[in-house]
């Protein structure tokens, strides 16, 4: 999430009319709605109102001009709007023309269309997942709401290189298919429209309708805060609900709230704020939704970055694998973590004992009585490892520290050690057994290595 947003498809495709006003001219995308539909207006199958909401074209065969517009916007047709599902919101595009020609041997009167998504991320149009991007088979369909009708001059115009027809807001409507998916402010390539007419036609107007699909027509859900948590710590995410013009929705709402991963971090406090608690390094996604009226979901993703545990003893026993040993969290120190062995634990003075093999970030044992015995089982540090002079890592059998890291650093006391990977000594090094560098390397920087059982 960077800060990686993600918003989950699972919207319904946009199957109720879809309506448009847009400017054919070319001008400055607006930010936003300037006015909604009327009481009282015509509507459509689903309720929606479409009159003032269709997009009026007038063209000029002998200028070869052709100017749309939202009858109701004034003369440069105010800001583009699709209806979308119930009505209750409108969803934004811009139309614009150019290349407009007539051919009076022909009769063919053309000009190339472009659509423009003037709509925030993620609300994508010709699409039902904000996420993959995977194009509707429907596309994005601009369609003859209103047939032409001559204004001036005479004749019949007939509607020549449509996509095919299909019903809309009537039967057997003529439509243009922009088969893509168009991203916040991207527009389409444009696609060449042509009517025929003879000559004696001057002048005619036709109006225009969008259908569309779109991943979130009842809006979804907006979740911010820090991308980043470590474990032992809280983080607060606020959930913002949103109609599909991306506008905050004041809706009053509960907000129910999901950890993707329960052990990875925990969340809770439910309502528009959040309070995520850290447990285990790793990615765990944040859901929110609401279960009231049209759902709307919303999600997160968060990182948890390991963390130093430390062990208490407050177990009261010598198991490095007894959670209730270690702090915080009651958690044993994870792969990515660092394990930290004071001298003198909380708890008493108690040291941890292996019965498995484990695999940690970097491990720090404090002097002595300090010390962790790995008895008949690998450890294995991807990080930094010390120790005190005494004590340190002990066995009483066979037991392995593997040093697997890159560009780490070493020093203390061990048992035996196997190196894998690429460390340098920060200090001196005391062995009670072998000494094995594999496919690694380990540099002594002026630091001795001393073997007592070699």
């Amino acid at each position: 999430m960077r800060v990686t947003w993600r918003y989950p498809a699972r919207a319904a495709v946009l199957t109720a009319l879809a309506v448009l006003a847009v400017s054919c001219t070319d001008r400055a995308n607006p930010t936003g709605p300037t006015q909604g539909p009327k009481p009282g207006e015509p509507k459509g199958p689903t309720g929606e109102p479409i009159t003032s909401l269709a997009l009026e074209c007038r063209a000029d065969v002998k200028a070869k001009t052709v100017s749309c517009g939202d009858p109701d916007a004034g003369q440069d047709g105010g800001p583009s709007r699709i209806i979308i599902g119930d009505n209750t919101n409108a969803l934004w595009v811009h139309l614009t023309s150019s290349n407009v020609d007539y051919d009076a041997g022909t009769g063919a009167f053309t000009f190339n269309v472009t659509v423009q998504n003037l709509l925030p991320n993620p609300q994508a149009l010709g699409t039902t997942n904000a996420e993959t991007l995977a194009p509707d088979p429907a596309g994005i369909r601009v369609f003859m709401f209103q047939d032409p009708a001559v204004t001036s001059g005479s004749g019949a115009i007939t509607v020549v290189n449509h996509d095919g027809t299909d019903l809309f807001t009537a039967a057997d409507q003529e439509f243009w298919r922009y088969s893509t998916v168009l991203q916040a402010y991207q527009t389409s390539a444009p696609k060449t429209w042509q009517f025929n007419m003879p000559a004696t036609v001057t002048g005619f107007t036709f109006k225009v309708q969008v259908s569309a699909a779109v991943p979130y027509p009842n809006g979804y859900v907006e979740v911010q805060g820090n991308p980043n948590v470590r474990s032992g710590n809280d983080r607060t995410l606020t959930a913002i609900l949103r109609d599909s013009l991306m506008q905050a929705d004041p809706t009053p709402v509960v907000f129910s709230w999901t950890s993707g991963s329960p052990t990875t971090a925990s969340i809770a406090s439910p309502g528009p704020s959040a309070l995520v608690h850290g447990l285990r390094a790793g990615t765990v996604t944040m859901s929110v939704a609401t279960n009231e009226g049209v759902p709307r979901t919303g999600e997160f993703d968060m990182t948890v970055a390991p963390i130093r545990r430390t062990w208490t003893a407050a177990a009261a026993t010598t198991d490095w694998h007894t959670g209730g040993n270690w702090s915080p969290d009651n958690i044993e120190p994870q792969p990515a973590d660092t394990a930290v062995v004071p001298s003198a634990p909380s708890g008493g003075l108690l040291f941890p004992v292996l019965a498995a093999n484990v695999t940690i970030g970097g491990l720090e044992v404090g002097d002595s009585p300090a010390q962790v015995n790995i008895g008949a089982f690998d450890l294995t540090a991807t990080g930094d490892v010390t120790t005190g002079t005494l004590g340190g890592l002990v066995d009483g059998t066979v037991g392995r520290v593997i040093l697997a890291g890159t560009a780490r650093t070493v020093a203390g006391t061990f048992p035996r050690v196997r190196v894998t990977g690429t460390y340098s000594l920060t200090a001196n090094m005391l062995l009670d057994n072998n000494l094995r560098v594999e496919s690694g390397r380990l540099r002594t920087t002026g630091f001795r290595i001393r073997v007592n059982n070699p």
